[in-house]
């Protein structure tokens, strides 16, 4: 088949230029030659890091929230029975789950706990490549190529990194109206930017004043317009539990300030962070910051309980990961031991993706969330 960049070329030939959100969609997804259709994208080797790629420290602190729920089930209910098995499985989902890196962590902690079959693992990812790649990884969760394929979860379910992955418009703020940058063609072929009308750019406009939102004159901003989609079936299958939204972002006010008047979209290579998203499609990752504040408000107009954002460092402190770090002082010097330990140190180090990285979290029937959110307390 015609390599990706070349039909993409071909398609604007024809219709003319394409907008962001469908351009990033093709080099994101494409089945033949999308960024995610190719393994050993993501972690050290890779492009960039994730937390669960980073450490198995990280699954593991997702695993002691998920045994969390389960205590807090058996507490709230009572009875050996419960504690027996005689119940469902807890559940812990994995959206966007890559090569399986979370729930492999996950499954490994709950066999060493003992309690393995009382939880379910499932993982979601779209890319049949990077989903044949987690299933040898956890061969003992159940693989899926949708969400849509889950009726309902009783559980945990983890989106790291999920949002900021979903295709954006990139838009221009000329000091009057919105106008579209959309992708055409320059000299031999190159993807170049140009500005078009913005066929809805006065509804958008309007939305952002109503948030209380004033752009600035030639502000570049981008949107996503399948934040609020995503999120509601997120949430509408969450009969019981948590669910932690892992993302760069920011609330819509500081989001589009004027701290950001070149918006956010940005691509990474080989650990290296460049503004030019159009070089090379398929070739490198796209991403941009996720408004925080549509996504709570989407999560919470399922019911669901809302709390944060706030620091990745804080939620796996609050969950546990200490117990990770921590060191026998009896125990002989141990080079490895020590160079593992700094590693899993880094998903909670100030300066880094402990901080960097913010947290959703939305509950329903549990009070997790709130209690994970406002670790550690003052009162």
């Amino acid at each position: 088949m015609m390599p990706l960049a070349q039909r993409l070329a071909a398609c604007i030939r024809a219709e003319g230029p394409l907008r962001f959100d469908r351009f990033m969609e093709a080099a994101l997804y494409d089945p033949e030659g999308g960024y995610y259709e190719q393994q050993g994208r993501v972690g050290r080797g890779g492009d960039f890091v994730t937390g669960p790629s980073w450490h198995p420290a990280f699954g593991r602190t997702m695993a002691r929230i998920a045994r969390r729920l389960r205590e807090e089930e058996i507490s709230e209910k009572g009875g050996e029975s419960l504690r027996r098995g005689m119940r469902a499985p807890i559940d812990v989902v994995d959206v966007g789950a890559g090569e399986g890196e979370l729930l492999q962590a996950a499954d490994a902690a709950l066999r060493a706990w003992g309690i393995r079959e009382e939880f379910r693992l499932v993982g979601v990812e779209r890319s049949a490549v990077r989903r044949e790649k987690a299933r040898r990884n956890c061969p003992s969760a159940t693989w899926l190529s949708s969400f849509a394929k889950i009726s309902s979860v009783r559980g945990l379910i983890v989106a790291y990194e999920l949002f900021d992955a979903l295709p954006v418009r990139a838009l221009f703020f000329e000091g009057e109206k919105l106008l579209e940058r959309v992708v055409t063609l320059g000299p031999k072929d190159r993807f170049v930017w140009a500005l078009v009308e913005c066929a809805d750019g006065a509804e958008l406009l309007e939305r952002f004043r109503a948030r209380g939102i004033h752009l600035l004159r030639n502000q570049m901003l981008e949107i996503r317009p399948g934040t609020a989609g995503l999120a509601t079936a997120l949430a509408a299958r969450v009969s019981s539990g948590l669910l932690l939204v892992f993302d760069y972002g920011a609330p819509a006010k500081a989001l589009y300030s004027a701290a950001r008047e070149k918006g956010t979209l940005e691509a990474f290579v080989a650990h290296t962070v460049t503004r030019d998203v159009l070089f090379g499609p398929g070739g490198r990752d796209l991403t941009a910051w996720v408004d925080f504040t549509e996504l709570a408000e989407a999560l919470a107009g399922t019911g669901l309980d809302v709390a944060g954002p706030v620091s990745q460092s804080r939620v796996l402190a609050s969950a546990g990961i200490f117990e990770d770090l921590a060191t026998d002082a009896a125990a002989p010097p141990d080079a490895a031991r020590e160079a593992d330990r700094r590693a899993a140190a880094a998903l909670v180090q100030p300066g880094g993706m402990g901080e960097s990285i913010r947290v959703l979290l939305a509950s329903r029937g549990t009070a997790l969330g709130s209690t994970l959110a406002s670790w550690p307390r003052h009162d």
